[in-house]
């Protein structure tokens, strides 16, 4: 009975990957289209007329490291095999690290905030200026859409969606530019497909998915 639930297991793998793709990319041509459009800094100024800077602090802390508490707190409750928690702590340390590393080869790269006068400010997060590439918020927001995704296909989309809204609340909120949030939803979903499939199942197999 072991091998039909891991066949399983394994093409709704396959399907998650092939719709984080899509959604990703699909999100990041659209960011592309508007920077060749507008301009990275007239995107800025005319995304704060928006009404949503309040709204984006609530998707940008589900790219925040604290964010990986709740999903461990979720991970000890439903008791999940050592194989899964391997998965998870590999994938959340490339995908909280490589971006820090992008940080320190390029210090200088200046964030939004620091190079276009009169943008809104966020009064729950400090103001930030340099090491802007690329997003670690954007990296791990698209980890965790797509971990999640591997042990909830069925919610699929809802988390992509939510991966996607990490990396625009980014944008919005003034703290990075869109080739920021690409490089890190790139970064973010290889750490995610990564650990998934080099160590899932690696202890036991048992057809979790």
């Amino acid at each position: 009975m072991a091998k039909p639930n891991n066949d399983l297991a394994s093409g709704n793998r396959v399907l998650s990957t092939q719709r984080a793709l899509i959604v990703f990319s699909l999100s990041a041509a659209v960011l592309t289209l508007l920077r060749l459009h507008f301009g990275d800094v007239q995107l800025h100024i005319l995304s704060d007329r928006l009404p949503w800077f309040e709204l984006m602090h609530g998707f940008t802390v589900l790219g925040d490291g604290a964010f990986a508490l709740i999903i461990v707190l979720w991970l000890f409750l439903t008791k999940n095999n050592r194989s899964i928690w391997l998965v998870f702590l590999v994938g959340f340390t490339l995908a909280s690290l490589l971006p820090q590393l992008g940080k320190l080869i390029w210090p200088e790269a200046a964030r939004p905030q620091a190079v276009i006068e009169g943008l809104r400010f966020s009064k729950l997060f400090d103001p930030a200026y340099y090491r802007s590439f690329p997003s670690g918020h954007s990296s791990l927001g698209a980890f965790f859409a797509l971990f999640l995704a591997y042990r909830k296909p069925q919610w699929v989309w809802l988390y992509l969606i939510f991966g996607v809204m990490v990396g625009l609340s980014r944008i919005i909120l003034h703290y990075h530019w869109t080739q920021d949030v690409m490089a890190g939803w790139a970064i973010g979903l290889g750490a995610a497909w990564f650990a998934e499939r080099t160590l899932s199942n690696k202890f036991e197999n048992n057809g979790t998915t």
